[in-house]
């Protein structure tokens, strides 16, 4: 019902009510609505909804440069610092973790890495 109510709100409104929905059901009456609205390829319409996948999705990469820029210095041998994990894991540029995972490749230290 509250999902049929929402159908009248504004998308940024009713996908918010979907998601309240969504959370407060159990996971076995969560999956038995997706399937009887036939959710499995379901593409978000309202910006609201494609603004926050478009974050999870940039979220996601940004973790992952973190990752591969880690996973470079241990391959390679080197142990960032506190501060330079730090640094690694503050980033939100993905243009100079990449930056950053190409000089890792050749660089002499994880300082030598990140300064370049």
């Amino acid at each position: 019902m509250a999902l049929a109510a929402s159908a009248r709100l504004d998308d940024e409104r009713a996908a918010l009510y979907a998601d309240l929905v969504f959370a407060y059901l159990g996971e076995v009456a969560g999956q038995a609505l997706e399937a009887e609205m036939g959710l499995e390829n379901y593409e978000f319409q309202s910006d609201f909804a494609k603004r926050f996948i478009a974050k999870g999705r940039e979220e996601g990469r940004l973790q992952e440069g973190q990752a591969a820029l880690m996973a470079v210095f241990e391959a390679r041998g080197f142990e960032p610092s506190d501060a330079e994990r730090r640094r690694i894991e503050g980033c939100t540029d993905l243009e100079q973790l990449e930056h950053w995972i190409r000089r890792a490749v050749t660089a002499t230290s994880v300082e030598d890495a990140l300064d370049g």
